[in-house]
């Protein structure tokens, strides 16, 4: 009897401790390589959780429905300063929570959390703010910038299937097929929208999408180390685009 201990004890150091060690160090390992993505996953859930607690405590039957309470100030103000943190229902959260998690991890885990963060709060803010400039009461919600980050991980998906193929490497292959399926989905979704574009919440979509595009083809550039713009800044480009607008007003 003392035999099989002596065996199964050996057996647990010998396999199961050091296996379960090594799990979890790579279980530790990824979640610091995902945790921009991680913590904005908590913000969003948290955030909707207080709206929630908000909406029963001033006995609305949902957080929609005290969203669409608030006056048209109120709503203009929401969507110009939490609006991209912000969700009208739990569907409407889980949609965006999905796309930010697959996503997301992807991206963070390719570029790193610095990225993530610059593009939810630019991309975010941009497309959020883009229907209050036509004089929309605005849109709440991280769609805007999940529509964005369907639009980078799909450049940047591409882009590493050309340069697997072009060095011959198969490692990985499968992941990138997969988010380049993933992000043409989602770019289908965009031509449909473009194509029907009604209200602020579309407005938000297409925009987000747009900058995403843009900002994924710069970072992808960048992380190819691919340098297209010489000696042209910025704010070169910046002023040449106003002095046509100056001459050939649209």
């Amino acid at each position: 009897m003392s035999g099989n201990r002596s065996k199964v004890a050996a057996y647990f150091d010998n396999t199961v401790l050091p296996s379960s060690i090594k799990f979890l160090g790579i279980a530790s390992r990824l979640r610091n390589q995902v945790i921009a993505t991680i913590t904005l996953l908590t913000l969003l859930v948290a955030i909707f959780q207080a709206e929630v607690l908000t909406a029963n405590a001033l006995e609305y039957s949902t957080s929609r429905a005290l969203l669409e309470s608030l006056p048209r100030e109120a709503k203009i103000f929401l969507a110009a300063t939490i609006g991209p943190f912000i969700h009208q229902g739990p569907r409407h959260l889980t949609d965006n929570l999905g796309i930010l998690l697959v996503a997301g991890a992807y991206l963070e885990y390719q570029y790193d959390r610095g990225h993530l963060y610059t593009f939810y709060l630019g991309v975010g803010y941009l497309a959020a703010w883009a229907p209050l400039a036509m004089g929309s009461v605005g849109s709440v919600g991280a769609s805007g910038v999940t529509f964005g980050l369907t639009s980078w991980l799909l450049v940047h998906s591409i882009s590493r299937l050309l340069e697997m193929g072009y060095d011959g490497v198969l490692d990985l292959r499968a992941l990138h097929f997969a988010a380049v399926f993933f992000g043409l989905v989602k770019a289908q979704e965009t031509v449909t929208i473009l194509n029907m574009l009604d209200g602020a919440d579309d407005v938000t979509h297409f925009i987000g999408a747009f900058i995403g595009l843009f900002l994924g083809i710069k970072f992808v550039l960048d992380y190819h180390d691919i340098k297209i713009w010489r000696s042209r800044s910025v704010s070169q480009i910046v002023t040449f685009y106003f002095t046509v607008w100056e001459y050939y007003p649209f």
